[in-house]
């Protein structure tokens, strides 16, 4: 479904004439429809959910002397338990959130041994530094939810044959309720009707849901492997 569509039926919905054209239309309404539309999107993006369409691979390599490299070009946010892997260890690199831990791994003359990363001045910072043959490898969240009939993703929509690329229903219900929020006639039902489609979606998008019987062992999500040496101790 394009946005086109999409527009027209949440015209429908509103008590708007349907269109024939949105984006290229120069009518207060539907230059409205498209604010929405795009603000909607991005809400439905960022929601607190990794959704599996705009999930995609980043190989930093190493060359001996950088720390810092850049973000990929798409990027909108690292998932929500974002690891980084390196082609040296066989364990996962530490995230500093802390700004003065990353400061204290500057100023202290000491070599971090397990590797450690954080993220500042749109680039990803990486220590100890990777060796000129060594790759890092993380998933980050795509900022491009709009498909364009030809040609790359996009972060926005700009031409009426765009297609959202996460939930179309959403997006509408999404724009039902921000329309009539701004207009001063929302109710709770257009807010409810959005946040039950967009759960649905984020459940859906999951997958299937593995069923274990048995005694076999089980692993919490997000739980990090132990560090695999002994430290310390004789």
């Amino acid at each position: 479904m394009t946005i086109l569509s999409v527009v027209q039926n949440v015209c429908l919905a509103v008590g708007l004439d349907k269109p024939d054209v949105v984006l290229s239309s120069t009518d207060r309404e539907m230059q409205e429809m498209v604010r929405i539309a795009n603000e909607v999107a991005i809400r439905i993006r960022d929601a607190e959910f990794d959704w599996q369409s705009l999930q995609a691979i980043k190989t930093l390599t190493g060359d001996g002397v950088s720390e810092a490299f850049a973000l990929p070009d798409d990027y909108g946010r690292m998932q929500m338990t974002a690891r980084l892997w390196s082609s040296r260890w066989t364990w996962s690199l530490e995230h500093i959130t802390n700004t003065d831990r990353w400061l204290e791994t500057l100023a202290v003359p000491v070599v971090p041994v397990s590797g450690q990363w954080t993220i500042y001045g749109d680039q990803i910072h990486i220590l100890p530094v990777c060796k000129s043959t060594e790759t890092v490898r993380f998933f980050y969240i795509s900022k491009n939810v709009v498909k364009p009939a030809v040609g790359s993703n996009k972060p926005s929509f700009t031409v009426d044959s765009d297609t959202f690329r996460l939930s179309e229903r959403v997006l509408e219900l999404g724009m039902i309720w921000q329309y009539r929020s701004q207009k001063g006639v929302a109710s709770d039902d257009d807010e409810a009707n959005f946040d039950r489609a967009l759960y649905t979606a984020m459940n859906n998008d999951s997958g299937s849901k593995p069923v274990v019987s048995g005694n076999s062992r089980k692993r919490a999500q997000g739980v990090k492997t132990a560090f695999p040496y002994t430290v310390g101790g004789h």
